[in-house]
């Protein structure tokens, strides 16, 4: 015989054994205690939140023989039949398959018969799923039931309901279970069990759970059926440091990852996107979390580090590749697609882009990073004391000799010097940082093969020291995950480097942000002015300027100019 599900095993029977439903459990033992139970109850709340089992608690406490406080004993007939599901007070009909009208009208001709106990309770799952007819037949009923019936209408989607229906019943709601609460209900659960199942397991449970007891014992005993094994759940972590590092190639590692070990990509998506909300969550409402507090304070801690604005635009980037993905031949495609624009978010103009990028920024420099040099100050003239924003340099400036008078003109002018000739190549003894950079942008990189050039394309050089054995290059990766892959290519990058210097390299790799090279702008050459002696300067002859009369007749051949009193 198969062995009875864990969720079924250890189904409330009694008011005070639901959990985080006090507020439902505090109104229906009031009206059974003080004998106002209502006519018509509608039970509503996502799936596996108790509605069904509740349902049944009432009609046990509404017919049981010995109730005690609003809460049934448990061991009279009435009860134990209700609990086996062979009472004729209890009539269970679900609506999604007996939802014609004649399924109603059948109903509705029982509905006055007499049963054993006081009352006979009807409980109608999923009555949302009644036809159009069949909701208008079961109104009357509802309006107007004899005094000892009593229907319980049990939904996940209330708002399909006829608003008919809904102001003829006691309606009352169904939450999802807090993570704390259902954390101790699985340790008791696994405990009475006999389940050997670690923490990590527990968490999973809770997490795959989403708040259901029902989907929360239901993933507790395919866990522990499989011996904790948890290599099937993907792991989160990979998507949040690919965020919060803007790696884009941990970000499709770990989407080949998760779809290696069988994961369709539009549940990956989903799953993703849902991780994504409780870290906005943990920040914004913590109790909305189903978890535990211990991991709430955790995704804080994360969400954090990736910023509110990022896990917001991720949200909505991963929510239009949901529907995108719809009508993509490869939904894969759509994925990578958006998990890219979310990682290089440097080209992107989106308000909600530029925002985490500001965010990104905050937390490099709140973690120290060593801002850029300010400017050096503008050089000031020594005659003046002002700053020299533009305009010619003079020859003693430039050549830092005491500028001669504009009066004094240079007798004998001495001849420019000719231009030096080229620099040879640097020998590997002289390497600056300047010269490893372009050889290494210009020939090197380019030269690189395979996964090496993809992932050494992020790098950037930092510095570069001379020693007595060769070269040795500081290399920078964007993230540790970055440098820890580049690693295994670090060879190859030494022997190509080496070639192209013509010395032996020694590669380290650090990470962090990648900085663009600083590179010296080129100082341009000075513009010589000729000195102008200002006495050799004379008047121009008074007939060479031309009256604007002048200039207009010239516009029209064969006039002439005439006087006013011409």
């Amino acid at each position: 015989m198969a062995t009875q599900s864990l969720y079924r095993r250890y189904r409330p029977r009694r008011f005070d054994e639901l959990k985080g439903q006090d507020h439902v459990v505090r109104a229906l033992r009031e009206a059974v205690r003080t004998g106002r139970e209502g006519q018509a109850y509608l039970f509503s709340g996502p799936r596996g939140t108790g509605k069904t089992t509740t349902a049944r608690i009432l009609a046990k406490v509404l017919n049981c023989t010995n109730p005690i406080d609003g809460e049934p004993c448990c061991e009279c007939d009435s009860c134990l039949a209700v609990e086996r599901g062979n009472s004729y007070d209890v009539f269970e009909l679900d609506a999604a398959s007996n939802n014609s009208v004649d399924d109603i009208r059948s109903l509705i001709d029982k509905v006055s018969l007499g049963t054993p106990g006081r009352h006979k309770v009807y409980i109608l799952d999923e009555v949302h799923m009644l036809s159009a007819g069949a909701s208008a037949a079961l109104l009357k009923v509802l309006e107007e039931p004899p005094p000892h019936v009593v229907f319980v209408l049990a939904t996940t989607d209330p708002q399909k309901l006829k608003d008919t229906i809904r102001s003829r019943t006691q309606h009352l709601q169904f939450h999802l279970l807090p993570g704390d609460t259902l954390a101790d209900h699985l340790r008791w659960v696994a405990s009475d069990a006999g389940l050997e199942v670690g923490d990590d397991v527990l968490e999973a449970a809770l997490t795959r759970g989403g708040g259901s007891a029902r989907d929360t014992l239901s993933a507790l005993e395919l866990l522990a059926a499989t011996g904790g094994d948890l290599d099937d759940r993907v792991d989160m972590t990979e998507f949040e440091r690919a965020l919060a590092d803007a790696d884009t190639g941990l970000a499709l590692s770990a989407v080949a990852h998760a779809v290696a070990r069988g994961h369709d990509p539009r549940t990956l998506c989903e799953d993703v996107l849902r991780h994504l909300r409780d870290l906005f969550l943990s920040v914004m409402s913590p109790e909305l979390v189903q978890a535990r507090h211990e991991r709430v304070d955790e995704l804080a801690t994360t969400a954090r580090s990736i910023g509110t604005a990022s896990i917001v635009r991720s949200m909505e980037r991963l929510g239009t590749a949901l529907v995108e993905m719809r009508f993509a031949p490869d939904p894969r495609i759509m994925l990578e697609v958006a998990l890219v624009q979310l990682t290089r978010d440097d080209s992107s103009d989106d308000p909600s882009a530029l925002l985490g990028r500001l965010e990104r920024l905050e937390r490099q420099v709140a973690k120290g990073v060593a801002a850029a040099p300010a400017p050096a100050p503008a050089p000031r003239d020594p005659a003046t004391g002002r700053a020299q924003v533009g305009g010619h340099a003079r020859r003693g400036d430039v050549t830092g000799s005491t500028p001669r008078p504009a009066s004094t003109p240079e007798p004998h002018a001495t001849p420019a010097p000719a231009p030096a000739p080229a620099p040879a190549p640097a020998a590997p003894s002289s390497l600056d940082t300047a010269t490893v950079i372009s050889i290494w942008e210009d020939r090197v990189r380019s030269g690189l093969v395979g996964i090496a050039r993809a992932l050494f394309t992020a790098t950037s050089i930092d510095s570069v020291h001379t020693t007595d054995t060769g070269v040795s290059i500081a290399m920078r990766a964007p993230s540790e995950v970055h440098a820890s892959k580049c690693e295994p290519h670090r060879g190859a990058v030494e022997a190509a480097l080496g070639a192209a210097l013509g010395t032996t390299v020694n590669l380290t790799m650090a990470a962090g942000a990648v900085s663009a090279p600083a590179t010296a702008a080129p100082t341009p050459p000075p513009i010589a002015d000729d000195e102008v002696d200002l006495s050799e300067l004379v008047d121009a002859p008074p007939g060479a300027q031309r009256t604007p009369e002048q200039d207009v007749a010239d516009l029209f051949p064969g006039s002439r100019v005439m006087e006013s009193g011409d």
